[in-house]
């Protein structure tokens, strides 16, 4: 079983959130802000306090509905990260798909999370905002992305950003989204090939999975859902690695974070 640092199903799935919970070891489940409304988004944070596993905890994906007036209100549910945009340019930062960097209102607010205790997530910044959140000292992940050394999509990392990432304890998580894994025709192999260079190159504690499942139909051949997941063992056994270190890439590494965050 894998443990998953990124899905939509809050957000885009359908049926029990708990029964959901079943599939992964532990996961995170992202509340994406899409065109959805404050209440909206207010709707979405009490089902999962009412109806979430013991497993699965909070993150926030693209943050443009916070304010002063309603921060502490959604910070009560205690969310794990936190991402300042989707791909475009907000109120708070700029987007892989825009030009700019972190905002004034966005150096603001990343602080306020870090004081709270809630990681940025970089997902989706472009490298100018990732380069000004640096700046800001804050606790930095990312929750789904892949390596740009293997595939220049601007959603991927490159290698300088990752190591910043993991020199400051946060973790990557390798997304199973085709587009982000190779140009054209993605396999489960490719999501070894990516997890495998961030091991090579910043260690075996640096890196988890981040399936984006649900919130991208792009998947690779073979890898829809957490069941098929499981045979990503075969590529790792057979590179030579050794059933702990498989295990910590699969599920222990994700579940070390997400409950020492538990306890902050």
């Amino acid at each position: 079983m894998i443990a998953d640092f990124h899905n939509d199903f809050l957000t885009e799935g359908k049926g029990s959130l708990s029964l959901f919970g079943t599939e992964a070891e532990c996961m995170v489940c992202a509340l994406f802000r899409g065109r959805r409304r404050e209440e909206e988004i207010f709707q979405i944070l009490r089902r999962f306090a009412e109806e979430k596993a013991a497993n699965q905890f909070l993150g926030l994906e693209d943050v443009g509905y916070l304010t002063d007036e309603n921060y502490d209100a959604i910070m009560q549910y205690r969310p794990v990260y936190a991402s300042l945009t989707w791909n475009y340019e907000t109120a708070f930062a700029s987007g892989c798909l825009s030009a700019g960097g972190l905002k004034k209102e966005g150096k603001r607010l990343v602080k306020k999370l870090a004081e709270d205790g809630i990681f940025i997530d970089c997902a989706h910044l472009n490298a100018e905002s990732f380069c000004d959140l640096l700046d800001c000292g804050v606790r930095i992940l990312d929750s789904h992305t892949c390596s740009a050394a293997l595939c220049g999509h601007p959603r991927n990392l490159e290698d300088w950003q990752m190591s910043e990432i993991t020199a400051r304890g946060g973790l990557i998580g390798i997304a199973f989204v085709s587009d982000f894994l190779k140009d054209g025709g993605a396999d489960m192999h490719d999501v070894f090939l990516h997890a495998d260079h961030c091991v090579q190159k910043f260690g075996i504690a640096s890196v988890c999975f981040g399936s984006d499942f649900y919130g991208t139909q792009n998947l690779p051949a073979g890898l829809t859902d957490y069941a098929q997941a499981e045979n990503l063992y075969n590529d790792f056994a057979a590179a030579g690695y050794k059933d702990r270190d498989i295990e910590r890439i699969f599920y222990v590494n994700l579940h070390n974070f997400l409950y020492n965050h538990e306890k902050i």
